[in-house]
């Protein structure tokens, strides 16, 4: 009975030390992904650019598997008005649309994110495709990683 008890507890105790490995490189996969930026030089002068559905980020990078991280990528690229360092949280999908980019009978859809800053009242709120690419510009109100 000892011998089942010890056995168990050492099953534990080893998925748990697995757990945290797993944890731990997940937590440096991510460090990576939020050093890793788009380095963004064009202002854009559309007000509407990022902020509306009807004109959003095209960030690409579905049809090889990378969309998220094109995401990651170009928020993190974004400082605030000041120079302040951004942080974001994704905060849902929507907005249907046609796209060539996905696959036949599907339709794509926008990631919302919402971004901040420390001295911001209220978040912003950026809509991104992740499926269709275009040249890629700094949000107004926004400045960017040099």
């Amino acid at each position: 009975m000892k011998t089942y008890l010890s056995l168990i507890l050492l099953f534990f105790l080893s998925c748990d030390n697995k757990q945290k490995q797993l944890e731990k490189a997940l937590l440096e996969k991510e460090e990576q992904v939020e050093l890793d930026y788009f380095h963004l030089i064009e202002q854009s002068s559309d007000k509407s650019y990022g902020y509306t559905e009807s004109n959003p980020i095209k960030v690409g990078g579905r049809s090889e598997s990378i969309g998220p991280k094109s995401e990651r990528r170009f928020l993190s690229a974004l400082k605030g008005p000041n120079g302040e360092t951004v942080r974001f949280y994704r905060d849902g999908s929507c907005c249907l649309f046609e796209t060539p980019n996905v696959e036949p009978g599907l339709k794509g859809s926008l990631d919302i994110y919402k971004v901040y800053w420390e001295g911001i009242n209220d978040t912003l709120q950026i809509y991104i495709n992740m499926y269709d690419k275009d040249s890629l510009m700094i949000p107004v109100g926004l400045t960017s990683k040099k």
